[in-house]
């Protein structure tokens, strides 16, 4: 409330010639001299950024913000009267500590006035010399129009009043003749909004055009559509508060930003679409044709194409949402059938699974559940390391380390190997791990044979590794990555969704899960490519068969998936089944259960072996 709040109150000097004499200084370089005793015939004056004033190249004159304020306000004759006038141009409050300001001494403090009531001035004016005149008549302006905003001319000067629920609270005096130097005359205070009044009513989705001109305001009403000016640029503030004010009423509007053909009309439309859009109201920008100033010259200029122009941007919206329906976009479903349906179901290494699934995997989203050490993970690995084959995928563990599972691989691999030669040297996790077969042993050659098999085929396989560092939003970035580098969509594998960095650390378990399976569902959808994701059970269903009430932990995968799979010990369920003793067995008899088929069979059953020393599953 020192020395900066006048410096604050300086650099509003733009602000201020836009409001009182309609002159933007980021558009307009020159303007008509503000000096009483300059006529100014040509343009000579202009706004210095650096020194925070305008000056005239011709008579010398050079203001700031408060010599302005004393030319247009005689009475304000001390600094700091014309400090509160200024405090009261721009709505602001006068410090509460000016008395003991060295550069704001006073006697008294003053409350600023509320805005004048201009209605009985213009009502009286009017009845002297009637609405319209040859200036609105050069415009284009109609005398029904002219009535129904009561305009008139005056003293050389076209007046246009702004009214608010009846009552007129500003007004702006337009100079006649082009060399009037002094070219707006606007009553005291900010000036308020054209027609503002729009945002107190329904607009049923018609559209409204806001302009910074009253004229161009007008423009657009004379085509039959509603406007509101908003006498300044600075007024977008006052616009916006009129829609936080009454969002039903602004939302019941098609908005469309109409700045003049300029890049000052360019960042007002940016502006308004800005403030909008943060208030969840929509907003588009209408686009003069090439050459054209503003609405108003495009009026006088060529009537038609104004209420083209207008009619262009007022059915935009209605166009673009017509386009949505789906008669509309029956051509789009064809291509994309004729794209999806040259391409080849892929494979998931196991044929009856397969059949089940017409043929394997497509766009969509796959969950397979299963309890603790049934195998889940080693299924999910098995089926990536066959599908790696042909096509790229991208496999995300968040439980084992990189190492672990290519040694699962490997291991599964030496005994695939090792069957066809029919020798029992196939070798386990923990061996794979130590590398310890002697090279020139029969184990030590299946091994090599084994890595060098694996090399050749998981070229295609990338493994990302993490630890509550990989939420749906990382597979997505990572997704884009890949295809982005290798320009091939691959088929997503995640162990397990359970264990997904959570969206929202203040959010239970359940949310955070069904959060994530929403998004791996779009990420399939987004980038058309099957992913596939485990998960597991809930408590009650250690025991019991698998059913879609084992996923209850999470409500989001049975309505989600696509497809939902279960993997069960075989005979769960039944009486006298032993859960643990089934597990100890290193031949496991187990089921693959089909629960859920969006496009194909809905359920069945799939008896399968799992060697768990080699981390294998074959169909019987």
């Amino acid at each position: 409330m020192d020395e900066r709040f006048v410096e604050e109150l300086r650099e509003r000097l733009p602000e201020y010639l836009r409001m009182r004499y309609g002159v933007d200084v980021e558009s307009r370089k020159r303007f008509h001299c503000l000096s009483p005793q300059h006529q100014d015939k040509n343009p000579s004056m202009g706004y210095d950024k650096r020194r925070g004033k305008v000056h005239c190249f011709s008579c010398q004159a050079d203001y700031d913000l408060f010599d302005l304020i004393g030319i247009d306000y005689p009475e304000c004759t001390t600094f700091p009267q014309k400090v509160e006038k200024a405090c009261w141009f721009f709505r602001m409050d006068f410090p509460a500590n000016g008395a003991n300001n060295t550069y704001l001494k006073r006697e008294k403090k003053v409350p600023n006035p509320e805005p004048q009531d201009h209605t009985q001035q213009v009502e009286t004016e009017l009845s002297q010399v009637g609405a319209g005149g040859p200036y609105f008549e050069s415009r284009g302006v109609s005398l029904e129009t002219c009535q129904k905003y009561h305009l008139y001319e005056k003293d050389g000067r076209a007046w246009l009043p702004v009214y608010q629920q009846g009552r007129c609270v500003s007004r702006c005096g337009r100079a006649i003749d082009s060399g009037d130097p002094c070219r707006y005359l606007n009553s005291p205070g900010p000036m308020g909004i054209f027609n503002g009044d729009y945002l107190l009513e329904e607009g049923q989705g018609a559209p409204l055009f806001v302009t910074e001109a009253i004229f161009d305001a007008l423009s657009v009403e004379e085509c039959g559509y509603r406007a509101v000016a908003l006498c300044g640029v600075s007024n977008i503030r006052k616009f916006l508060e009129l829609c936080r004010e009454h969002p039903d009423a602004a939302n019941s509007y098609t908005i469309i930003g109409a700045g003049d053909g300029d890049p000052a009309g360019q960042r007002m439309n940016e502006q308004l679409a800005q403030g909008l859009k943060e208030l969840g109201i929509a907003c588009q920008s209408l686009t003069l044709p090439e050459g054209v100033k503003d609405l108003n010259q495009l009026l006088v200029g060529d009537r038609r194409g104004l209420e083209d122009c207008l009619r262009q941007a007022a059915e935009a919206d209605a166009r673009a949402y017509a386009l949505t329906s789906a008669g509309a976009q029956v051509d789009i479903l064809l291509d994309l059938s004729a794209k999806r349906g040259s391409r080849q179901a892929i494979s998931t290494g196991f044929q009856k699974l397969d059949s089940w699934l017409d043929g394997g995997l497509y766009t969509g989203l796959y969950v397979l559940g299963a309890i603790s050490s049934v195998g889940k993970s080693s299924f999910l690995l098995q089926m990536g390391d066959w599908i790696a084959k042909e096509w790229d995928v991208l496999y995300f563990s968040l439980e084992m380390g990189k190492e672990e599972l290519m040694a699962k691989s490997i291991s599964r691999l030496s005994f695939l190997l090792d069957q066809q030669a029919g020798r029992p040297n196939a070798l386990s996790l923990r061996q794979v791990f130590r590398m310890d077969a002697p090279a020139d042993s029969p184990r030590g050659q299946l091994l090599a044979k084994a890595v060098e098999t694996y090399r050749s085929q998981a070229g295609r396989l990338f493994i990302r590794e993490g630890m509550a560092d990989i939420g749906a939003r990382e597979i997505r970035d990572a997704v884009r990555e890949h295809i982005r580098l290798r320009g091939r969509k691959p088929v997503v594998l995640v162990d397990y969704l359970q264990i997904l960095k959570p969206e929202d650390p203040r959010a239970t378990d359940k949310q955070n899960t069904d959060r994530a399976v929403v998004e791996l569902k779009r990420i399939s959808r987004d980038f058309d490519l099957p992913v596939f994701a485990l998960s597991s059970f809930n408590r009650e269903s250690y025991r019991g068969p698998v059913t879609m009430e084992a996923f209850k932990e999470s409500g989001a995968v049975e309505y989600s998936a696509d497809v939902l799979l279960g993997i069960q010990m075989a005979g769960a369920g039944e009486k006298g089944f032993d859960l643990d003793a089934a597990k100890r067995q290193e031949r496991r008899a187990v089921e693959l259960v089909l629960l859920k088929n969006r496009n194909g069979a809905p359920s069945a059953k799939i008896l399968m072996e799992y060697r768990a020393k080699y981390h294998l599953f074959q169909e019987r």
